[in-house]
Formats: structure tokens, C-alpha cells, sequence
């Protein structure tokens, strides 16, 4: 079933929305192609001037990162044409490689996007390279993750030249993912070594402290309470990079968190989640939705939040404007 996402109805000129009533595997990992991506696009502009973390930004970014996912070309086009792009680009890594690498780059007269597509679990490639988690050393220094930067080597040699040729025009780079495509969105922003803006999705760690330390590109993390893919590869080697942005586990944007304040809410996220599992088992609703830590981790979950904290902000401005 494809994923729906129902909006409440009231007078708002930007509704919130609900996460899909039907939470299987594929209905929270999979694009639907029913589904109109970045739907109020001339309500909610790109800002590709800010640099500072925005949440119009952070929705863009979202569904770019979740139509990095689908298989249909003419309708990744369609999407992003519709929301004004002016020209979108597929990348892949070549048939004979180890890695399923893949990539958007769409652009208008402002910015360019680089979207890195995240693991796709049925995809033995994906999987092979999350696991090849030993370090590497790169001549930059430092160490990182050699399945992800192995992984990028292929498509980032095709899409560099395209991103230089774009931004030699006058465009902002941005550059973004999800799961496995937020980690190469990181290593691809380190290798461009230019000014680029980077927000990720649910994204693992990606290399040692002395990677952090020469990584200069501003990034912004944004993690969905529980989401355990960004608790691995272990925090003993390796390292997160970027200023995290956190969902909490009522879906509200927090930034500036303390660790034990994240603790504490994936406690509270967790407990809830187990509390409403076992309501529905005792309903004999025995259905496929995944335990939290994965649901949470689902491109979709990203692309609802940011919405909400997009009609959020929206409120609170329009609130402090009329106070004032």
C-alpha cells in the first residue's frame, strides 16, 4: 500500500500532517508515486541564502532525500520540475560495481541539490557496504567508514564536475540524504572542500574524532527520537559530525538538547511504543508495522516532521508579528 498522508482539516493556509494510518515496511520506506512531492513549493520557497538551519530548507531537503528512493525517473522529473527546478540529473554507480550507489542532482537559477539515496534493504550491495565498517584513511586526514566512502567514489566523480559547473553560475550547493545517502552527503560535502550547506536525515556516524575535526562544511543533523540507525557504527571509533536538530518523541523540533534530555524522551518514546504495541496485540491487531527504533527511522517519518515544524515556525512568526 502507498503511503498517504492526511492533512487535518482546518482553515490554516499550511496544515499539519499525520503519518500513514497503514505503517508497513513499504508504505514508510517506499516513495508513493500517487503522492504530489513538494506540493507547496511557491508557499514554502527554497531559502538558498540561509545558511543557518530553516525549516523550509529542511522539508525541501526531506522529500528531495525520500524521492531519491524512487525507481521511476519521468516521475522523480516531473516532481522536482513542478516545484520549479529547472533541470534534474540521475546518477548511478557503473553495472560493474560493487556498490548500488545513487544520486539526484536537480537545480534553478539559485542553488544546486545533490540527493544521495540511502540503503535499500533488499539490495544486497546497500547492505554489503553498511557493513564494511572498518576505517580508512583519507589524505585529508583522519579516518571514516570504508564501505561509505568506498561507496561514494564511483557516483561522486560523475556529479563533482556537474556541481563546479553549476555553482561557477552563481548557485549555493546543498547537499542531503538519508540512512546510507546522509553518510555520503557528509563525505561528498568533505571531499568538495568548497561552500556547501549539508543537512542529513537519520544518518550513522561517519568517521573517527580527527575527521570531525577537519570537517568544516555547516551541517545540520536532524535525528527522529529513537531512530536507531543513527546510534551505529559504535561511538568508540566513530563519531557524528554537524549540529543535531531532534525530534522528540511527541514529533517537536528541539535544538541545543542536553544527552540526558535525549535519554530521557527515547525513553519516553519507547515506553509509549511498547505501551501501544501491546494495546494492539491485546486487539488482535497483529499487523507488519515495524518496532519504533525502525519506524522512526523511515524516510517518511523525516519528511512529516519537517513539514510540521515548517507549519510550526509559520504559527509562531505569524503569533509574534500580530503581538507586536
Amino acid at each position: 500500500m502507498g503511503i498517504t498522508l492526511l492533512c487535518a482539516q482546518d482553515s490554516r493556509p499550511l496544515q499539519r500532517k499525520q503519518m500513514p494510518r497503514v505503517q508497513t515496511f513499504d508504505s514508510l520506506f517506499q516513495p508513493d508515486y500517487s503522492y504530489p512531492y513538494l506540493k507547496y513549493a511557491s508557499t514554502a520557497p527554497f531559502q538558498h541564502q540561509v545558511q543557518k538551519f530553516d525549516p523550509a530548507n529542511a522539508w525541501w531537503l526531506a522529500e528531495i532525500s525520500m524521492l531519491a528512493y524512487a525507481d521511476a525517473d519521468g516521475f522523480v522529473k516531473r516532481q522536482l520540475r513542478s516545484a520549479g527546478m529547472l533541470g534534474v540529473k540521475r546518477y548511478a554507480s557503473p553495472r560493474d560495481s560493487v556498490h548500488h550507489t545513487q544520486a539526484i542532482l536537480t537545480f534553478n537559477a539559485d542553488a544546486v541539490i545533490v540527493a544521495f539515496r540511502g540503503t535499500e534493504p533488499n539490495e544486497w550491495k546497500d547492505l554489503k557496504t553498511d557493513v564494511k565498517a572498518h576505517h580508512v584513511e583519507l589524505a585529508s586526514g583522519g579516518k571514516v567508514h570504508a564501505g561509505f566512502q568506498s561507496s561514494l567514489t564511483g557516483v561522486w566523480a560523475q556529479v563533482q564536475p556537474e556541481v563546479e559547473r553549476l555553482s561557477a553560475e552563481g548557485r549555493s550547493v546543498w547537499l542531503t540524504g538519508h540512512s546510507l545517502g546522509a553518510a555520503l552527503a557528509v563525505l561528498a560535502a568533505h571531499q568538495y572542500k568548497k561552500p556547501a550547506t549539508v543537512y542529513t536525515f537519520g544518518a550513522p556516524r561517519v568517521g573517527d574524532a580527527e575527521f570531525v575535526k577537519r570537517y568544516q562544511q555547516p551541517t545540520f543533523r536532524i535525528v527522529n527520537n529513537t531512530d536507531f540507525v543513527t546510534e551505529i557504527p559504535p561511538p568508540f571509533w566513530y563519531h557524528h559530525v554537524g549540529e543535531l536538530v531532534y525530534f522528540d518523541s511527541r514529533g517537536k523540533l528541539r535544538r541545543n538538547v542536553t544527552v540526558s534530555q535525549i535519554l530521557q524522551d527515547k525513553a519516553r518514546g519507547q515506553s509509549q511504543a511498547v505501551t501501544q504495541r501491546f494495546k494492539e496485540w491485546a486487539n488482535l491487531n497483529l499487523d507488519k508495522k515495524p518496532f519504533k527504533p525502525l519506524l522512526d527511522h523511515a524516510p517518511i517519518c523525516y519528511v512529516v516532521h519537517c513539514w510540521n515544524s515548517l507549519v510550526d515556525a509559520r504559527e509562531q512568526n505569524t503569533v509574534g508579528t500580530a503581538n507586536q
